[in-house]
């Protein structure tokens, strides 16, 4: 097959059907479930899904699993599909043309994955879950330009995928990488939002009741909510975004118009209409898997072992060891020699130590592997800045610019590096976006402090 999704749920039965016919309509060919102890099992609320052929389920047990769900997939039914998908039940692919997913994903194939920018959606003042459902239920969201909207959600290629590395990226095999719809390589989670011809509807809080059961569970990947990530999201919801309705409509008009049903109500009925429409699509045939045992799943020592290492790394870095951290991403080099991050994080290291001369050689052969990536730039030019080159500074700082909205810290050593040579006017002006924000603990960034210090002096 060509196209199939990955998802790991627990106690989420209400979500799965609006979500499973939403993507049916876009061409999905099959949906690899993982029921992570759901109070009501999956297989009793899909139990026609199952038996037609279009969704298949396993049972995984345990806390913080999701990645170990998301590898059993790669390792199980990789060879069976050229794409699989890793999403969340709040979350819908977009397309902003009513073609199948797989005309699109058509354009990507020479590269190893495919990141979608997410759009963060609000509550949109429900205190229940609304009746329409996610798709007809939440019409707000956030702008393009709101921070959690860097996060991307990816498409891959099984075979060149090593491992998931977190519920929005993977480690890639050596030449292959991922990219985003304007084809600009993304080498982590985050990358600054795109959406002109693709995006995520990205239902994150629901209701007020259902934020509080989320905040309750907990994610998949270990991740802990607050009322902080509810009230940000919901304050910011003020955009009016109808589009996923206008697809689907355009998708059944032009794909299934003869199996249109009697209500044409795509805002009140819409669940119903995905359903009753969704179940005309032929179910394309599954080649049979041998051994397998869909309750007997057992994470990868390999993979237990990366992610044991790599907490370890963090925990070098937040406790300050520095010199265990540099060793650390020594060592991570030795083992991915062909990935970019391991030399741009074992660089900043080198960097925050104070040793330029070793952080160098590390930036020239991340460059070499991955000339114009974005974390490439944004760890030259703190190497830049560091050594008081800050016209070079400034220079990698726009090449970065150049591929999207920076985050805070890299726009104000942009703003520094064109302040210490001079340029106050173009210092203020990319420092403009750094005025627009409220949250204290990025006030505290050292880079931030002094420019908006050096600014207001001249006020």
């Amino acid at each position: 097959m060509y196209l199939s999704l990955c998802l790991i749920v627990k106690n989420e039965n209400n979500y799965l059907q609006e979500w499973i016919d939403y993507h049916i309509l876009l061409g999905v060919e099959h949906f690899w479930i993982y029921d992570n102890e759901s109070t009501i099992p999956v297989e009793n609320t899909l139990k026609t899904y199952i038996q037609s052929g279009w969704v298949t389920v396993h049972h995984i047990e345990g806390r913080v699993v999701q990645m170990y769900a998301y590898d059993h997939c790669i390792q199980t039914y990789g060879r069976l599909s050229k794409w699989i998908g890793f999403l969340d039940t709040d979350e819908f692919i977009v397309p902003h043309t009513p073609n199948l997913l797989s005309t699109y994903l058509r354009d990507f194939e020479q590269y190893g994955g495919f990141a979608i920018s997410s759009l963060f959606f609000g509550d949109n003042g429900h205190k229940h879950s609304p009746p329409a459902g996610q798709i007809a239920g939440y019409r707000k969201r956030t702008p393009e330009r709101f921070s959690r909207n860097r996060f991307v959600k990816m498409i891959v290629q099984p075979e060149k995928v090593i491992y998931p590395i977190s519920p929005h990226s993977f480690l890639f095999k050596e030449g292959a990488y991922c990219v985003n719809e304007k084809k600009l390589r993304v080498d982590a989670q985050e990358f600054p939002c795109h959406a002109d011809s693709i995006h995520i509807n990205h239902y994150f809080t629901r209701s007020e009741e259902e934020w509080k059961i989320k905040m309750a569970r907990g994610g998949g990947a270990g991740i802990q909510y607050s009322e902080d990530h509810w009230a940000n999201v919901n304050r910011f919801s003020t955009v009016e975004d109808n589009r996923a309705i206008e697809l689907i409509k355009s998708i059944i008009q032009n794909h299934y118009r003869e199996h249109l049903p009697a209500s044409d109500d795509f805002e009140g009925d819409l669940p119903q209409i995905l359903h009753e429409v969704a179940a005309h699509v032929p179910v394309p045939e599954l080649p049979s898997i041998e051994n397998e045992n869909q309750n007997d799943i057992h994470p990868r020592q390999e993979l237990v072992d990366y992610f044991r290492t790599s907490e370890q790394g963090i925990s070098f870095l937040n406790s300050g060891q520095l010199m265990e951290a540099r060793q650390f991403y020594a060592n991570e080099i030795s083992r991915f020699p062909f990935d970019v991050t391991r030399y741009t994080n074992f660089a900043a290291v080198c960097i925050q130590m104070g040793d330029l001369q070793t952080a160098w050689p590390a930036l020239a052969e991340a460059w070499r592997i991955a000339p114009k990536s974005l974390y490439v730039l944004l760890c030259m030019t703190d190497y830049f800045y560091a050594i008081g080159n800050f016209a070079q500074a400034e220079k990698t700082s726009l090449l970065a610019a150049s591929q999207g909205d920076l985050e805070p810290n890299a726009i104000a050593i942009l703003a520094l590096s064109q302040w210490k040579q001079g340029k106050i006017k173009e210092a203020i002006s990319s420092a403009e976006p750094l005025m627009k924000y409220a949250d204290q603990r990025i006030n505290k960034n050292p880079y931030i402090s002094e420019i908006l210090s050096l600014i207001n002096q001249t006020n």
